[in-house]
């Protein structure tokens, strides 16, 4: 997740920049993320993995990207794969002066939302599964209207849930496989403000 404050709207508000993938891709075709995909040969980390990713995607130069956290690895779907979360940081008002160039072959449009927006009831609806829940917050953006769900959804309310340190104003219930997540996020948020 990569995250900046905006100047605009309300001042100083954080901000999170999502994607929508191509629906020429093979897997979640038009599907909202964050910016992530599979270690290569030359990756160093995983960090290292979600600047390459990241600046393959999005355009975003790494070198202007300030790691924040790598998260520990989580099993999703089924648990099948891995996916271990990267938090960064970009210099405010990167989301609305900077020039991003996608990656049309991978991603539809990139895009960024408030924090606020995965803590609130507002544009929100929630499917009840034994598992765990699946929430979908509809985030409005240049004309279009994207639904953030899924494992994206989840991790977008983690951090917005530390990164604003507020509850949501829905219930929320953790799916399990998150909560070493959640623990270790809130202690180096703590650690980095």
């Amino acid at each position: 997740a990569v995250v900046s404050t905006q100047s605009t709207g309300e001042a100083g508000e954080w901000q999170v920049m999502l994607n929508k993938r191509s629906e020429e891709l093979r897997r979640h075709p038009g599907q909202v993320c964050f910016s992530g995909g599979m270690r290569e040969e030359g990756d160093r980390s995983s960090a290292d993995t979600a600047l390459r990713e990241c600046e393959e995607e999005t355009g975003l130069d790494r070198n202007i990207v300030q790691i924040i956290s790598v998260l520990p690895t989580v099993k999703v779907y089924q648990k099948q794969m891995s996916l271990t979360p990267v938090i960064a940081m970009v210099p405010p008002d990167t989301f609305s002066t900077y020039s991003f160039t996608k990656n049309s072959s991978e991603v539809a449009a990139i895009f960024h939302a408030p924090l606020s927006a995965f803590l609130s009831d507002a544009n929100h609806s929630v499917e009840a599964n034994p598992a765990f829940d699946v929430h979908h917050f509809f985030v409005d953006f240049a004309g279009e209207r994207f639904d953030v769900m899924g494992i994206t959804g989840h991790l977008a309310v983690c951090v917005a849930l530390l990164g604003l340190n507020r509850k949501p104003d829905f219930q929320y219930r953790l799916p399990e496989q998150y909560l070493i997540v959640e623990k270790v996020l809130q202690e180096r948020i703590e650690g980095f403000i």
